[in-house]
Order: structure tokens, then sequence, then C-alpha cells
């Protein structure tokens, strides 16, 4: 019903969750789409990316399914070491979109696929 409800708001034909089981904290132990996803735009939604780990695991994951793009965006781009490289390594995810809740320029260098809306007119 929520993915209906979030389709609807965004006027998007289809919603997919991704199902994800951790073992501890920043550590997912298996990944699980429910959904179709070939020939899609994915947009992953997220309220942060710290090590980017989750992350490039649902891209990947995305992509092996049949993904024709993967973006993410996340209010707050922590990204701690080593999340620009793992962002930059990962062939799926096109492009990660975040704020500058955070300060964000040492990330802008290091990560090619980043970029950042501000929150200043807010």
């Amino acid at each position: 019903y929520q993915r209906r409800v979030h389709g609807d708001a965004l006027g998007v034909e289809q919603v997919v969750t991704i199902l994800k089981r951790r073992v501890q904290k920043n550590q997912v132990e298996s990944m699980q789409v429910v959904g179709e996803v070939v020939g899609q735009t994915c947009i992953i939604v997220d309220d942060m990316i710290d090590t980017a780990g989750t992350l490039v695991k649902a891209a990947d994951l995305l992509g092996a399914k049949g993904a024709r793009r993967v973006i993410a965006c996340a209010t707050h781009g922590i990204l701690t070491d080593p999340a620009c490289a793992r962002i930059n390594a990962c062939g799926p995810l096109e492009q990660v979109v975040t704020t500058d809740s955070i300060p964000q320029q040492a990330h802008l260098e290091a990560c090619t696929k980043l970029h950042v809306l501000t929150l200043a007119p807010l």
C-alpha cells in the first residue's frame, strides 16, 4: 500500500522496494528486489549515505536485475571513507545527489558522480 501512495505522490507508474537484512550496523547480509526493474530508471532514496556500502550493493543489484539507469539521492551525504571510492567504482550507479547539510567541497573533488543541492533557499 505504501509503495502505491508514494508512487501516486511522485506521479510514477511503479515503485520498487529493496528489502535488506542487516547482521549488524553498516553490514547488510542480503538484499532482495520487490518489483520489476528491467529497462527502468531506478532512483534510490535514503536519508543518508555514510560509507556507501549499502548504496553500492543496492545499485549493483538493480543493475544485475536489468535496470537501465540507477541514480541515488539522500538528504545527508556523510560520505565517510571509502564512500567516494565505492561510488566512483560502481558501474550501474550513474549519479548521487545529496544536499549541503554537511559541507561537500572535499567530497565533490573526490567523487565524480556527486551532485550537491543547496539548502540555503529553504
